[in-house]
């Protein structure tokens, strides 16, 4: 018969103590623990550590990817809701010298703000037009009229539901149109369109609205378009 070989066992040194205080080293199998001796506190501690530290990265990789959520969510509301609703209602305006050559300089004003509404090819002209016709009118009011070639003009269109807005407000030079626009507003009692040539103007406008005060015109013309 063959030599068995002995199998091995593993014995870990312990210290046994005696009643006396002193204390001899004794052998205790595998997985055993002396309960007189204390336990390392710090044993595992750098197990434990990793496994937070893991969790805890993961907990704030979601929590930053939630506030960014949000953050875009916000922007989103504030940028489509109230930024688009104030551009909506909110006057856009170009101010000019009263002059017949200022007339490309307004027709590339008014197509820009038909194309950011987006309304078809008929519409822009049609609105173009319109512009156009209450432009000249102020012109050709002027003509024959010595200080004349003083006035500055604005124009302020903004939308109103399907249709835009415009004001020509023409008045002498260094007026505060502003205040002027507000005053002339408040105003009840709108200037005949017999002062102005206004049947052409409203072959191409839903409404036309001329006021007056001393040398300020304020004329309003509302058209209407589609996409």
């Amino acid at each position: 018969m063959g030599r068995i070989a002995p199998l091995p066992i593993n014995f870990t040194l312990i210290r046994a103590p005696h009643a006396d205080g002193r204390s001899t080293p004794v052998a205790a199998p595998p997985g055993s623990r002396n309960e007189n001796l204390p336990i390392n506190p710090f044993e595992n501690s750098g197990h434990l550590l990793a496994q937070e530290a893991g969790s805890g990265g993961v907990n704030l990789l979601w929590l930053a990817i939630g506030i960014g959520a949000v953050v875009v969510l916000l922007y989103v509301i504030v940028t489509v809701f109230f930024g688009w609703g104030r551009w909506k209602s909110s006057r856009q305006n170009i101010d000019m010298e009263l002059d017949v050559g200022v007339r490309p300089r307004l027709d590339a004003f008014l197509r820009e703000f038909a194309g950011k509404m987006k309304w078809s090819d008929d519409s822009t002209e049609r609105l173009c037009s319109a512009a156009e016709e209450a432009f000249m009118s102020l012109v050709r009011q002027d003509e024959g009229v010595a200080d004349a070639a003083n006035r500055q003009l604005r124009v302020a269109i903004r939308r109103d539901g399907d249709a835009a807005e415009m004001e020509f407000i023409a008045a002498p030079q260094g007026t505060n149109l502003e205040d002027q626009m507000g005053m002339i507003r408040d105003r009840d009692t709108p200037v005949s369109g017999r002062d102005l040539s206004l049947r052409l103007l409203r072959h191409y406008a839903s409404s036309v609205s001329h006021r007056q005060y001393h040398a300020i015109d304020l004329l309003t013309v509302r058209v209407k378009g589609s996409r």
